[in-house]
């Protein structure tokens, strides 16, 4: 008998390396630092300006981000729909979720060591008649400080906690079809 393996809807994530972080890392880590606002510190050990104001964003969106992935909206024909910063320290993560139904969100490591913190963990979306012990259920790229890791925003995604006192800084955003 001859067969063939046919890998069904297969599901494409990406990470862009950007280039001239160092530029900018201080003026956002800074920032954070020095919002006394309690509205962006909810819980301990956790930042999030969601839905907030965000002075930074001009400097690192419009100078910064948006032109490291230019190629990306344009080839996608994709615009931001909305970012924030969020940073993790000793036990904070985010438990796991999804976003919009369609699109791309996307995750920017503005302060990451991978030697003591994790990427986003991705979840496969459906059983995998070829993984029979299901032991390819999720899936933490290999992420360095600077990277965008970028996955269709309905896939089921999460910040795994940290045991570290070291900050560990992201950005997210969502691109949404124009």
């Amino acid at each position: 008998m001859k067969s063939l393996t046919i890998k069904l809807f297969p599901v494409a994530a990406y990470i862009i390396k950007t280039s001239g972080w160092d530029e900018h890392k201080d003026y956002l880590l800074d920032y954070i630092k020095n919002e006394k606002n309690p509205a962006y510190r909810p819980s301990g050990g956790y930042y999030t300006d969601y839905g907030l104001d965000q002075p930074w964003r001009k400097t690192i969106w419009d100078e910064f981000l948006e032109p490291q992935i230019r190629p990306l909206i344009e080839g996608t024909d994709t615009k931001l729909q909305d970012i924030w910063a969020q940073q993790y320290i000793d036990q904070a993560g985010f438990s796991a979720h999804r976003h919009q139904p369609s699109g791309y969100s996307c995750v920017f490591y503005a302060s990451f060591d991978p030697k003591i913190h994790t990427a986003t963990t991705l979840f496969r979306p459906y059983i995998d008649p070829n993984d029979l012990k299901n032991t390819q259920d999720c899936y933490t790229p290999d992420i360095e400080e600077g990277d965008i890791l970028v996955f269709p925003s309905w896939m089921l995604h999460q910040a795994v906690q940290s045991n570290s006192k070291v900050p560990r800084t992201i950005i997210a955003f969502n691109l949404e079809p124009k």
